[in-house]
């Protein structure tokens, strides 16, 4: 019975392939599929060897808390390695390291690879295919199906294309060793080094290199082998009626060359299209061999020439079967293979060729591929698609490419080659020629031939039969081949051309003959003459020969051959010939013809011949004469020295071709060719030639053939003497050239000691054979040897200039015979031979001497030398002479550097004594760090990583001991101060120049290990020897600091840019470097002290960046070290003044420079105060500079967040403004002020907001004076005098002033330069400028309303918790372009915010909204409400000066909502509608330098109906008075608009307007319900009253000016108003009246921008406003109110200061508050410009006073404010004559104005429905005479309710969003009794003249900034406030940006 129980489970690790759901049950574990879990125990069910677990209990790895069972099916078991075993167990699973970095690469690669979609769609793709490719490879890993070569490949694939995408993605670059990663402590630096330089290089280029590790250590033949490709041709199918048996024969054709390049591949068919040889059905297969680069590079052609083999005349009717089968052509087929040539996979692919037929034209045969060929090219060419034949006529064959040597394919196809196909060479030799690959193939063509047709009418059939015979006569069997794919034949027969006696074959075959019988062979050519009829035999006609060796020489020359016929009619004559001549060119030889007899046995015709050519492949035999005279030199002594010579000159293919023949025969010489104990007397020569062939075997054309010699060095060498002659002539060639005897020679010994490698490895091996041969080693050997390394002393010892490249050369070569020779001597014999050669060089070496005697050390500390203790005590000495002397001259460093490198990373690899380290020590380590400190660019480009790399494993190396003894080399004091001094300056550099890239993270971390280890020793000897006293050194600790720093804050120690992973590894192998080196400079700080103030504040800059480092540890070590330098100063100089100003200064640097976060902040704020609150000197003034300091980091990094980005320009203007007060309030660091000034200048100019750029640019030219005191360049500036930088400064502001056409502020400027230049500098000419742009000014302010327009001012209050801090349930005006849509603030908002909704009402919304997660936006526009100025006071003054102040200078705002007081009436709306007042009062006037500011303070007013009539009926009045006035002066454009406009009034007071009123207030209920607001009812009669007198004047007026179009009409309105003020008159009172029209006016509905809210896509814009109005601000922001008002002083935040830069510290104790400066007289309009606008008003108008419409004195109730009637422009039943009626035209023309007559009526302008009834659309009229108080407006206030208007109670909201002031807000110069008064006023209707406002105080010395947000105290933080999201302004052209507008929201 099974064991069914819970028990430790055997296997603990798995991977979930399914995912498990367990429904919520308690006690499972849901998993999901690639999660790894940890099995703990599992569940069993069987026994034996059926037990099987069917439930586990365990973790996943995701959250190992979580534990619980699940199935066993839904985990794969995984093999794991279990530590720790038990309760506390961990496993790590048992997996390749490559498919674990595979996996982890692919996580990390996705990430990125995202981002690469939008950003670089070109890398996307790349990484997309080389991400399929790695996990393609993963899971054929996974797999384990591949042989251990296959998966070794495999991942040197996944290698190579992992390093290539980090490389990349810039992602860290891994060290590898043979594909595996390498643990950097058990690597040396410089093989690390050495590997990222490797891993660098493999990620370069475009795509992943596709060449393995493996291909890179394949020989050179292995490379050519594998380079190669085959061409693999399966034929099909033959569809063509040839009628008779066809012999097709495929070859490859290039057609840039027109050769064929390849042998013919040939099929033989059956009649009936079978093959002949039925074994090769679907089987019938060639394979064209040995297909290199280039030949794939061809335009290469398969070519198909099919062969009739039948009788001569296929039209014969007789069917017995012929006797003779003649080869007749019938047809050809063409194929390009650039196509199949491309394939880069293993691919077979089918082609039909369409085969063209010449039955009929057999002449164009031979061309006839050719022909083929031109028509295809041409249609290619065309671009012409080359249709495939869907008939059948044709071959049908499959092709394939392989790629590799011909073995490795054979291994891998070993079925296709085991079922036989045939092998097609190449026509001659292949690019890699195996080692004892024998070839003897001589390739004869068919050309053509001529015969004479004598007698014969008809032209012969000739046919060829090619015969071989040998010496003797006897035909040599079965060695021609026609095609591959058949048997060899004996004879040869060509085609036939039918009656053709020029025939042309163009027929390559092939003969291989045997080399015996080779030299000795010719061939015969046999022509018969061919019947149509079957006789019995053919007619033999002739017959030529060509011998393959004439004249018993060389082999007959490749090239083109004329051969003779001879006439012979029998086969039997055919004798002797072999004596008489061959070529036809033969007979014109005298020669040749002298030694002829008189008669020829066999006749001849001169014009007949046969043209045939020759190829020779052959590796035995040559057609050189000169090689056939080294070959046969035992026999030809007397031609050696001639035979040796030409050998040398021969072409280089010629040589390697019988490379082995040629090495034989010259080694042969030396062996056998001379007596006993002599030398060959041509050895010299045989030297020679040897030198010659070794020189060209390492020319890069033959390199392929270094094969054969090394296959012929180890197989074929065997003569035991030759190392004798070698050795000998090499001594001698070297002493030739000591005495510069063998410069004129044909070779040189530099061309010896090129290829010293090649004779010492022969000379060894002759030692070895001689050793074999004899059982005795030879005597002379090493006397031999010795004598050559003297004459190699000698040249090196020489001067000579001619020697030098000879000496480099033997340097560099000298190694390479290290092998052979350690064979023959030991090591140290070796060691000291090359020590003593060396010796004899000179001191002063050449620089191309020095770098190959470096290189020869390099060579020997690479070679076996020196692993030996021997003969390393000889090299080593050595190779520090030479590196010493290369560091001190700075020669050669590169190679000097990396044999250095060698040393130690061979040190690393063998066991060396302690000694050899030490001495390296001693001898390099202070010298490489001079090298390194003085190395320029190029050379620390070339030389410094590797020299850093050697100085680092030198340090690695070191240990307490090493450091100790190091020390003590050096005296104290200055010698040891000035090796710490380097020690510190090259790590200091090595951390701040970044020698090694930011993706070499472990070679990083790996030095900085290295650092920090020496940095402690370092710091234990500045304690030790300069702390105290006498002793200390203040440049030693400057320079410790300094590096402490860079360390720490360099960037490849900020592990909180790493991922998880990568920074856990890091952390696990090295600690947090940042925190060691942290908590090293709190203890060295508090060791120094009385010694810091040395440090004080040179260090402050340094230490605050490293507070900076976002590591909570290394902040809480050395944050405290401030409050040390504070009280460090304060002690010594009683403040810390210069601690403070430095800490300032550098927090803006470096906040800015991305550094600190708000965590920083908070832990500066807390460790400070704690730390200054326990220090009684401290305690104040430190307090208030941590506070001060805080704040400011605050602002900084508020400024940090929208440094970047377009959309964040608005804040980045806030953050500016806050960062600007600060600096100029807070701490006196002017500097710093005019910095930020000059960045928010940049920021509205950019912006296009020129007004507030202006404005903000003054602020620092008001700090500058006249003076000619010399300013620093600065901020762009010049280096010039103060006032040159005053003027410029100056101008640009006028600039602004002009281009954002606010002229008003730009006046007061020209003013100022003109009294400069004519007072001062006496500059007429500029004088003269600026006194034209100052009348230019004054002319456009006076053409001002046609020139700009008013800007638009909205309120956006933003609702919910969810918005940031400084909007989260806040409302804002924002100062808008007259363009600005409501539409565009919408979709700006919802952009910025986009989870945000748009309310579309201006109900303030409840608590839950506010409370709410959700985020609301309410957007609504307001009116701009206007102080009276008193420059004004008493003065007339033109509408066009007046209207500019009417909307600018502005802090106070209001919009109306409408509502119905208790239920609404439906039949009588006017019982019940009521207005809700909102006024709003910002921070700071607008324009200011921002365009926007919160709103500080609210106030809400309810009015009733009767005084929404009351002000309905006063806005009617006051639109006739002011058209019938300015009717009289310009009547064209006021005319009609007066004329609609009494046409609506009448209309509406007939038609039933009236009747309303009268119901609704002229009735006792009315009374009874309302008794306090019975007063107003005179009111309303009275401005009743008052519209009649109007109409009637302006009937008057319109009946004077009517055309006769409009009488008609005049005369309806003219009675329509006659009854009706009948009907008015007999009632005298509208109670009593029979009055039966409308209200007066009154139908519209009452409501101020504001209350349309959404329903209006229009600005509260009037037309008579310019385009760029919208963007201008005043100069001065901000004005106190007297102090006589009467009203309570200013909260601190909004006080003035009049200093130029205020102190701080009055801030900090909560006394001051950033000011709220007065608007600068530049702002206004003194009394003489005044003057001169208003004399320029009357020139322009043709009279000399202004318009009395707008300048008589109030006298009736009409003349009240319409700052309240204002709102009559709500929603509701508004008709489009009273909304277009708000609206007005430019500046009219006012000549001849009647005083007595009011001004005419404007002209109606059409609007769109959705302006009608709009809140949101503003549409300001022009301001009314001053009697009328067009720009008052009264605050209500909430406690001071008037005797006489009872009736208006203020009521506060009930769920306000800003909390309500108690007191009112007086906007009439901050007035609070003048405010009351006008309240009082209109809401009793009494006609009153406000009092004049106090004139403006003058402008403060110093502009004072306003303060966005609110200053640090406690009191006010709740108007603390960072900048709102502000609407992007939009140009009024469609298509024409403004600034960097988004033109999509438009």
């Amino acid at each position: 019975m099974g064991d069914f129980s819970w028990k430790a489970a055997r296997r603990k690790y798995g991977v979930v392939v399914y995912n498990y759901t367990t429904g919520g049950v308690k006690g499972f574990l849901p998993l999901e599929i690639g999660e790894c879990v940890h099995i703990l125990e599992e569940y069993c069910t069987g026994s034996g060897a059926d037990r099987k677990a069917t439930w586990y209990r365990g973790y996943s790895f995701h959250n190992r808390k979580a534990k619980g069972i699940f199935p066993a099916s839904f985990v794969h078991l995984k093999e794991c390695k279990v530590e720790n075993e038990g309760p506390y167990e961990s496993v790590i699973p048992i997996e390749d390291a490559i498919i674990k970095e595979v996996t982890f690469v692919l996580r990390e690669w996705n990430v990125i690879w995202k981002q690469l979609f939008v950003e670089d769609s070109r890398l996307f793709g790349t990484i997309t295919t080389v991400m399929v490719d790695l996990m393609s490879f993963r899971c054929q890993l996974v797999a384990n199906t591949l042989t251990n070569d296959q998966c070794w490949d495999m991942k040197e694939q996944i290698i190579s294309r992992i390093d290539w995408g980090n490389g990349k993605l810039g992602l860290d670059l891994v060290p590898r060793r043979d594909g595996k990663q390498v643990d950097p402590d058990n690597c040396s630096f410089i093989e690390l080094y050495r590997l990222h330089s490797q891993s660098m290089e493999a990620s370069k280029g475009t795509s992943p290199r596709r060449q393995t590790i493996r291909d890179k250590a394949r020989s050179s033949r292995e490379k050519v082998a594998s380079s190669m490709a085959h061409l693999v041709l399966s034929f099909k199918s033959l569809a063509c009626n040839v009628g008779d048996e066809s012999e097709t024969y495929f070859s490859l054709y290039d057609s840039s060359t027109n050769k064929f390049i390849s042998e013919k591949f040939l099929v033989r068919n059956t009649n009936k299209g079978m093959p002949v040889n039925m074994e090769k059905l679907h089987n019938y297969r060639g394979i064209f061999m040995d297909l290199n680069e280039a030949d794939l590079e061809r335009e290469l052609y398969l070519v198909a020439q099919i062969f009739r083999s039948g009788r001569m005349l296929q039209e014969s009717s007789s069917k017995k079967i012929p006797k003779f089968h003649y080869r007749r052509p019938w047809g050809a087929a063409v194929l390009y293979l650039k196509d199949v040539l491309a394939l880069k996979r293993e691919e077979e692919l089918d082609f039909h060729m369409k085969v063209q037929s010449c039955v009929e034209s057999e002449s164009s045969f031979p061309n006839l591929h050719e022909t083929m060929i031109k028509k295809q090219s041409m249609m290619i060419g065309k671009g012409i698609t080359i249709e495939k034949d869907k008939q059948t006529i044709g071959i049908a064959v499959s092709m394939k490419l392989l790629h590799g040597d011909l073995a490795s394919v054979k291994a891998e196809q070993p079925i296709m080659f085991s079922k036989g196909i045939t092998m097609i060479q190449k026509i001659g030799f292949s690019d890699s020629i195996n080692p004892g690959e024998v070839r003897n193939d001589l390739y004869l063509t068919l050309v053509n031939s001529e015969f004479d047709r004598g007698s014969k009418k008809a032209a012969k059939n000739v046919e060829v039969t090619v015969t071989v015979y040998d010496s003797n006569g006897d035909i040599i069997p079965e060695c021609i081949t026609g095609g591959c794919g058949e048997d060899a034949v004996t004879k040869y027969f060509s085609s036939i051309f039918y009656h053709n006696n020029n025939p042309k074959w163009n027929d390559t075959i092939r003969l291989s003959i045997p080399i015996d019988k080779f030299q000795c062979a010719h061939i015969r050519f046999e022509f018969c003459h061919c019947s149509t009829r079957d006789k019995t035999e053919k007619q033999l006609y002739g017959f030529s020969y060509l011998s393959l060796n004439p004249y018993d020489s060389a082999t007959q020359a490749d090239g083109t051959h004329a051969l003779c016929i001879y006439k012979c009619d029998n086969v039997s004559k055919i004798r002797n010939y072999m004596k008489l001549p061959s070529f036809q060119e033969d007979f014109n030889d005298p020669k040749i013809m002298s030694t002829l007899p008189n008669q020829l046995p066999y006749s001849r015709s001169s014009k007949e011949y046969l043209t045939v050519s020759t190829f020779l492949c052959s590796t035995k035999f040559t057609q050189q004469a000169d090689l056939v005279g080294v070959f046969q030199s035992s026999s030809r002594q007397e031609c050696i020295e001639k035979s040796l010579h030409n050998l040398i000159n021969l072409r280089g293919q010629e040589v390697v071709r019988y490379l082995q023949d040629i090495l034989d025969a010259l080694f042969y010489m030396y062996g056998h060719t001379s007596s006993e104990g002599e030398r060959f007397k041509h050895s010299a020569e045989v030297f020679h030639a040897l030198v010659h062939i070794f020189n060209l075997l390492q020319d890069s054309k033959f390199e392929k053939f270094v094969c054969v010699l090394e296959a012929y060095l180890e197989e074929n060498f065997s003569y035991p003497l030759a190392y004798r002659d070698l050795l000998s002539c090499l001594h001698e060639k070297t002493e030739l050239a000591v005495s510069c005897a063998d410069f004129d020679k044909e070779y040189t010994v530099e061309d010896v000691f090129q290829v010293l490698e090649q004779i010492f490895r022969f000379i060894e091996k002759s030692y070895r054979l001689f050793q074999g041969q004899y059982g005795v080693e030879p005597d002379n050997f090493k006397q031999l040897l010795g004598s050559v390394f003297r004459s190699y002393g000698r040249i090196m010892a020489s001067n000579e200039v001619a020697l030098r490249r000879a000496q480099a050369k033997l340097l560099r070569e000298l190694n390479k015979t290290f092998q052979p020779l350690l064979k023959l001597i030991t090591r140290k014999e070796l060691a000291g031979l090359i020590q003593e050669m060396c010796s004899k060089m000179p001191k002063d070496l050449h620089p191309l001497l020095l770098e190959a005697k470096v290189q020869l050390c390099r060579d020997m500390v690479n070679s076996v030398l020196f692993t030996e203790q021997v003969s390393r005590d000889i090299v080593l000495p050595m190779c520090m002479s030479v590196i010493k002397k290369c560091l001190i001259t700075k020669r050669v460093l590169p190679l000097a550097s990396q044999t250095l490198g060698d040393i130690l990373d061979q040190f690393r690899e063998i066991s060396v004594p302690d000694g050899d380290s030490q001495y390296v020590l001693k001898t390099l380590f202070d010298l490489l760090m001079q090298t390194l400190l003085i190395m320029d660019e190029v050379q620390q480009e070339e030389a410094g990583g590797m020299m850093i790399c050697c100085l680092m494993e030198l340090l690695r190396k070191m240990e307490e001991l090493h450091y100790t003894t190091l020390m003590n080399t050096y005296p104290k004091g200055r010698p040891l101060k000035d090796f710490l001094i380097r020690v510190l300056l090259v790590f200091r550099d090595l951390i701040k120049r970044h020698v090694f890239p930011a993706s070499w993270t472990v070679m990083r971390m790996v030095t900085n290990h290295v650092i920090l280890t020496a940095i402690q020793y370092v710091a234990q000897s500045l304690t030790e020897h300069f702390l105290t006293g006498s002793d200390f050194d203040n440049q030693l600790w400057s320079n410790y600091f300094d590096l402490a720093v860079s360390f720490v804050t360099q960037d490849s120690l900020q592990l909180e840019r790493f991922s998880d992973a990568k920074r856990n590894k890091v952390k696990d192998r090295y600690q947090d470097m940042r925190v060691l080196i942290g908590l090293q400079i709190q203890t060295l700080w508090n060791g120094l002290g009385n010694q810091k103030r040395h440090f004080i504040p040179s260090l402050v800059g340094p230490f605050l960046e490293v507070t900076m480092v976002p590591e909570t540890d290394v902040r809480k070590a050395t944050i405290p070290i401030f409050f040390d330098m504070m009280l460090c100063e304060q002690n010594i100089k009683g403040n810390f003044t210069s601690v403070e100003s430095e800490i300032i200064e550098k927090l803006d640097i470096l906040i800015t420079g991305n550094n600190g976060d708000t965590e920083y902040r908070t832990l500066f704020n807390q460790i400070l105060l704690d730390k200054v609150q326990t220090e009684p000197v401290l305690r104040e003034d430190g307090r208030r500079f941590v506070v001060s300091v805080t704040n400011l980091l605050e602002k900084l990094l508020d400024y940090r967040q929208v440094i970047e980005g377009d959309e964040h320009r608005d804040k980045r203007m806030h953050c500016t403004f806050n960062i600007l007060n600060f600096y100029k309030d807070n701490i006196n660091r002017e500097e710093m002020y005019i910095r930020y000034i000059n960045k928010l200048f940049i920021l509205h100019h950019d912006a296009n907001n020129f007004v507030e750029a202006g404005l903000t640019l003054q602020l620092y030219a008001q700090l500058l004076r006249w003076t000619p005191d010399q300013l620093s360049a600065n901020l762009g500036y010049p280096s010039q005098k103060e006032w040159e930088r005053k003027e410029e400064l100056t101008l640009k502001v006028i600039e602004c002033f002009d281009k954002g056409k606010a002229w008003e502020y730009g006046i007061p400027l020209c003013k100022e330069l003109a009294e400069v230049y004519e007072k001062k500098l006496f500059n007429y000419k500029k004088l003269s400028q600026i006194l034209q742009r100052e009348a230019a000014f004054f002319n456009n302010i006076l053409e001002g309303p046609s020139l700009r327009q008013n800007p638009s001012y909205y309120r956006v209050a933003y609702y919910g918790m969810s918005f940031p801090p400084f909007v989260r349930n806040k409302e804002f005006v924002y100062r808008g372009d007259e363009c600005l849509k409501l539409a565009t603030i919408m979709s700006h908002l919802t952009t910025e915010f986009p989870s945000a909704s748009i309310l579309t009402s201006n109900t303030p919304p409840d608590d839950k909204v506010r409370e709410g997660d959700q985020q609301c936006i309410q957007i609504s526009s307001v009116k701009p409400v206007a102080s009276e100025r008193s420059e004004f006071q008493g003065h007339t003054v033109p509408m066009e000066i007046s209207n500019f102040y009417s909307v600018n200078e502005v802090d106070v705002f209001q919009f109306d909502r409408p509502y119905h007081r208790g239920e609404r009436n439906k039949d009588n709306e006017f019982k019940t509608l009521c207005l809700e007042r909102k006024v709003l009062k910002t921070s700071y006037k607008l324009p200011g330098i921002l365009r926007w500011y919160e709103v500080v303070q609210t106030e809400v007013l309810h009015l009733p109906p009767i005084l929404v009539a009351v002000e309905n009926m006063r806005t009617v009045n006051t639109e006739l008075d002011f058209l019938t006035g300015r009717c009289k002066s310009n009547t064209d454009m006021f005319f009609q608009q007066l004329m609609m406009r009494l046409q609506g009034v009448i209309n509406s007071v007939v038609n039933g307007g009236l009747p309303k009123y009268q119901e609704a207030f002229f009735c006792d209920e009315f009374a009874s319900k309302h008794p306090d607001e019975v007063c107003h009812l005179i009111e309303l009669k009275t401005l009743l009253v008052e519209q009649v007198d109007l109409m009637e004047q302006g009937l008057r007026k319109t009946e004077s000016m009517c055309t006769e179009e409009m009488k008609p009409l005049q005369k309806n309105l003219v009675e329509m108003f006659s009854k009706l003020k009948q009907d008015i008159t007999e009632s005298g009172s509208p109670r009593a009246g029979r009055l039966r029209g409308g209200s007066l006016g009154a139908v519209i509905r009452p409501g101020t921008p504001g209350s349309g809210s959404l329903n209006s896509s229009s600005s509260n814009r009037s037309s008579i406003t310019s385009a760029e109005a919208m963007s201008q601000d005043g100069d001065n922001i901000y004005m106190d109110p007297p102090e006589d008002s009467g009203m309570p002083p200013p909260p601190p935040e909004k006080r003035r200061i009049g200093s130029r830069l205020a102190n701080y510290g009055a801030h900090l104790g909560g006394q001051q508050a950033p000011p709220i400066p007065s608007r600068p007289a530049s702002a206004l309009v003194s009394g003489s410009a005044l003057q001169q606008l208003t004399s320029r008003l009357q020139q322009s108008r043709g009279v000399t006073g202004s318009d009395p419409a707008l300048n008589q004195s109030p006298t009736s109730q009409r003349a009240l404010s319409t700052s309240m009637s204002s709102s009559n422009l709500g929603s509701g039943s508004r008709t489009p004559d009273a909304q277009n009626m708000r609206r007005f035209v430019s500046s009219p023309d006012t000549s001849n104005t009647d005083p007595s007559t009011p001004p005419p009526l404007p002209q109606r302008r059409t609007s769109n429905a959705a302006e009608i009834g709009s809140g949101i659309l503003n549409t300001r009229p022009p301001p009314p005479p001053p009697r009328q108080s067009t720009h008052d407006l009264r605050f209500l206030s909430y406690n001071v309710p008037s005797p006489t208007s009872g009736n208006v109670t203020p009521v506060p909201e009930e769920k306000p969003a800003i909390p309500s002031r108690t007191r009112s807000i007086a906007v009439v110069n901050g007035s609070f009794d003048q405010g009351l008064t006008a309240v009082k006023e209109q809401a009793s209707g009494e006609d009153k003249i406000p009092p004049l406002p106090p004139r403006v105080p003058p402008r403060p010395s110093i502009p004072p900034l306003p303060e966005a947000g609110t200053p640090s105290q406690p009191p006010a933080k709740e108007n603390i406030t960072s900048p709102p999201p502000v609407p992007k302004r939009t140009s009024m052209y469609r298509g024409v940006s403004s600034g960097s507008v988004d033109d999509t929201h438009m």
